[in-house]
């Protein structure tokens, strides 16, 4: 009787764990930011899985030059980079050199991550944006784009 009293309530507290570890991202800016943080950690430890869930089919990002680099293609390099010790040095070291700032606008369930250079003076300012869309309880990436102009 007491075996069948301890399943009971683990079967019982189960269900509440795992509601709690799945629980929906909320529908802020803040949860934005958290999304795009975690899709670079997910980069320096190279976890191809979740960039695969983060990044919707048809993900497509567009650098300065106008080239297009699409999911699989950003799967595929986390996957055979895996985690990086020499990446995330580069990650670091750019991040140092290109000091940016993030704004949110969201509508309905579409956000905008924009980032701009935090330095104004800086001949070639970093400007990058990232779209999300809100699916299955999580901010997913549609479309990135990339330049190093202002104009």
């Amino acid at each position: 009787m007491k075996l069948l009293a301890a399943l009971s309530a683990v079967v019982l507290v189960f269900p509440v764990v795992a509601i709690a570890a799945t629980a929906p991202a909320p529908r802020t800016a803040e949860a934005v930011k958290a999304a795009d943080d975690s899709w670079m950690e997910a980069e320096i430890r190279g976890d191809g899985a979740f960039l695969s869930e983060l990044l919707l089919e048809g993900y497509v990002s567009v650098d300065p030059a106008g080239r297009i680099t699409t999911k699989q293609q950003i799967v595929a390099g986390a996957n055979q980079r895996g985690k990086s010790e020499a990446f995330a040095r580069e990650v670091a070291q750019w991040r140092a050199a290109h000091p940016s700032e993030a704004a949110v606008a969201l509508f309905g369930d579409t956000a905008v991550l924009t980032w701009n250079s935090a330095n104004p003076g800086n001949a070639t300012p970093v400007h990058s944006s990232d779209v999300f869309v809100y699916r299955d309880g999580r901010w997913r990436a549609v479309y990135s784009q990339h330049t190093t102009s202002s104009n």
